[in-house]
Formats: C-alpha cells, sequence, structure tokens
C-alpha cells in the first residue's frame, strides 16, 4: 500500500483484532491506516480515536503473532484488569486474540506482523492472551523507528531489501519475545534473570556446533546443574532450546532462494546440526515438516 486510507471495516490488515472491523458508537471511525509487506512479514501503521477493535476467527491472521507500539490514548481490553483503560506501550498480541477492545482518545499504533512458527521458534512458549505493558525497551524503541522508518519509505523494495528487511524485523521481533519473557513467569527473579541470559547466548551461538548445556552455564558464570534448574521451571532444557534455535536458523537458510546452491547437508553444517537427521527431526518437531519441503513451499 503506497498511501494512507481511511476505512471504517478493515479485513485482513494487521492485528488479529481487526479482522471483523472498526465499530463506533457515534459517527464515521475514520481509522486511518498504512501496510507494507516484507515477504511474510507485514508493517502497520494506524491512527484514530475512540474506537472499538472486534475479532473473530481469520485463517490470515490467526497463523501471526503481533507486535504492537502504541502511542497516546488509552487501551481497554475485557480480558487485561477486568477491561480497566490502561496507558499501554507495547501490546503482544498472541494469534487468534479476541476483543472487543476499546481505544480511548487519540491513538496511533504501528503493528508487526510475525509468522507464528517463526515465533515459536524463538521462545519455548508464546503468551496464551493479550499483554500489555507500559513502557518499552530500548530494543523495542529502537524496533518500533526502524519498521515506521520502512512504512514510510515510498520506493518499492528491491527482491533483497525485501528479504532483509523481514529478516531484520524477525530478529528483533524474536529478540523483544526473548527479552520479554521474564514478564510472563517471575518477572525480575534471579532465576529469570539466569534464564534470560542463558536464552541469549543460545540465540547468538547456536549455530555453532560446540554449543552444549556446559558451555552456556560456563558463560553464564552457574552450574549447569543451577541452568538446568531454571529452564526446567519454565517447561524445557538448554538442550531443547539449542536445537529450537538451530531449527531456525536452519529454516531461515532453506527459505532463502540465495541458498539453494548449498546442499541439504550444508545447511545442517551451517545451522549448527551435526548430521541431517538431526535436522530433520528439529524442523518436523519444531515446524512440522522437512528441509527439502520447507524449500519447495516456501513464500506459499
Amino acid at each position: 500500500m503506497r498511501r494512507d486510507e481511511v476505512r471504517d471495516e478493515v479485513s485482513g490488515c494487521g492485528l488479529g483484532l481487526l479482522t471483523e472491523g472498526v465499530r463506533r458508537q457515534r459517527g464515521r471511525a475514520g481509522l486511518v491506516y498504512r501496510e507494507r509487506r516484507f515477504g511474510e512479514i507485514s508493517v502497520m501503521g494506524a491512527r484514530g480515536s475512540a474506537v472499538e477493535l472486534v475479532g473473530r476467527p481469520n485463517p490470515q491472521t490467526d497463523r501471526m503473532f503481533e507486535l504492537a507500539f502504541m502511542s497516546g490514548g488509552l487501551i481497554s481490553h475485557a480480558g487485561y484488569r477486568e477491561g480497566s483503560p490502561v496507558e499501554a506501550r507495547l501490546l503482544v498480541v498472541p494469534p487468534g486474540a479476541e476483543g472487543p477492545v476499546h481505544l480511548l482518545g487519540s491513538w496511533e499504533l504501528l503493528v508487526l506482523g510475525l509468522p507464528r512458527d517463526v515465533m515459536e521458534s524463538f521462545v519455548p512458549e508464546l503468551p496464551q492472551r493479550a499483554e500489555l505493558h507500559a513502557s518499552a525497551a530500548l530494543l523495542e524503541e529502537s524496533a518500533e523507528s526502524f519498521a515506521a522508518s520502512v512504512l514510510a519509505v515510498e520506493v518499492s523494495p528491491t527482491a533483497i531489501e525485501s528479504y532483509a528487511i523481514g529478516q531484520l524485523l524477525v530478529e528483533m521481533g524474536g529478540a523483544i519475545l526473548l527479552n520479554r519473557l521474564g514478564s510472563f513467569r517471575a518477572a525480575g527473579s534471579p532465576q529469570a534473570v539466569l534464564r534470560d541470559r542463558a536464552m541469549a547466548i543460545i540465540a547468538q551461538q547456536c549455530t555453532d556446533r560446540q554449543l552444549t548445556p556446559a558451555l552456556v552455564a560456563e558463560q553464564v558464570q552457574s552450574s549447569l546443574r543451577q541452568v538446568q534448574a531454571v529452564f526446567s521451571e519454565a517447561g524445557t532444557t538448554v538442550a531443547s532450546e539449542i536445537r529450537r534455535q538451530r531449527a531456525r536458523a536452519a529454516r531461515n537458510l532453506l527459505v532463502d532462494s540465495r541458498f539453494d546452491v548449498l546442499s541439504i547437508e550444508a545447511i545442517a553444517e551451517r545451522s549448527g546440526f551435526g548430521t541431517t537427521m538431526s535436522m530433520r527431526r528439529a524442523l518436523s518437531d519444531v515446524y512440522g515438516t522437512g528441509p527439502r519441503r520447507l524449500r519447495k513451499e516456501r513464500g506459499s
């Protein structure tokens, strides 16, 4: 979409809560929005005042995980603090989130639509309900600025630019989830801090075949037993998170046509797996498919 549009009914334009439409009790809703897509990734900006957002099941948006940055106004959701209007800077919206949501006063939203299966590869468990956060961290502010800048540019991106922008937004979104994970489980506790540090190391070094749970524990300056314990509290293990991140790295290579020259064996090597069989098993567990099918059906 190359210019702003005003709509009273919005379908599939980002933020799953907008899948049915926008209602205003008096007069036109006058929602102004703009959307751009970079492969599977969507960026949408919207602004308006005093509207109700209504959601319903939608095959397209129900597979998307969304991060929304809000400026101005108040938001209320029936499932959050008994629907009391609150100020929110960051909205974490899982797939299939239902409304209605009320936005009060003059507000602006910038929404990142990210594939659910890709986001699931960053963290062991996605939140089950919408989360509202009053403040935004440095990474979140940076992601919002970057997304706003690519939304504002009128020039159509080249294929390489579209791929690069999409990958940057995915990595930023995944890092935001990793950084916010502690807020879903004992935020601020020593256990959550230790686990977040370990998760960051895993995300950064997963493609190194030498990375092991013992090495992760060494780098966070803790015992392997203690690190295993904090991961167990979250219902996962260090080894399974290393495997999950390697599967994500393999998927990124398999869906990128620039790496078609690499064999399946080379992809397994680059993503940190010891064998192609271990990569196939990991991809099947995380994404429900194999390497050849990922290549064949990319973009579909």
